[in-house]
């Protein structure tokens, strides 16, 4: 039985945690090499509004990440703790990772990592007790 099946809200709880990483890399490459002196240019003002503004869309994206990731982890979790069609169903501890997730609103920084790693962690276990899905687009 493949986890397409049963539930393909993983969907949501994958794709913000790869989102996750690349907007960390993001803004870590920001602080390295982004703009820290006064402009002395046209060129050079366009370059660092580009770059706030873009320093602003991440922080929109994270936003919207973590509502998508906190409504399909627990719609994930509901759905697959209700179905007969595996034996496996998660603890209910697992539902501490979107809780923490929220905390994204306010502590983005601190937050984001636990949530990477929290959300892979249920994934790997999900993949092993329900089985890994399969993707149609790539085949």
């Amino acid at each position: 039985m493949t986890a397409t099946s049963i539930s393909r809200w993983w969907y949501g709880i994958a794709v913000p945690i790869f989102l996750g990483v690349l907007l960390y890399g993001f803004g870590f490459l920001f602080i390295l090499i982004g703009p820290s002196e006064p402009a002395g240019s046209d060129g050079e003002l366009l370059i660092k509004v580009l770059s706030l503004a873009a320093v602003a869309v991440t922080g929109f994206l994270l936003y919207l990440m973590t509502a998508i990731y906190v409504i399909s982890f627990a719609l994930d979790w509901w759905s697959l703790s209700k179905t007969d069609r595996t034996e496996w169903s998660p603890s209910g501890w697992y539902l501490t990772i979107p809780l923490v997730s929220l905390s994204n609103f306010s502590t983005p920084v601190v937050a984001t990592p636990v949530v990477i790693v929290g959300g892979a962690c249920y994934l790997y276990a999900r993949s092993h007790a329900v089985g890994r899905p399969t993707i149609e687009i790539l085949r």
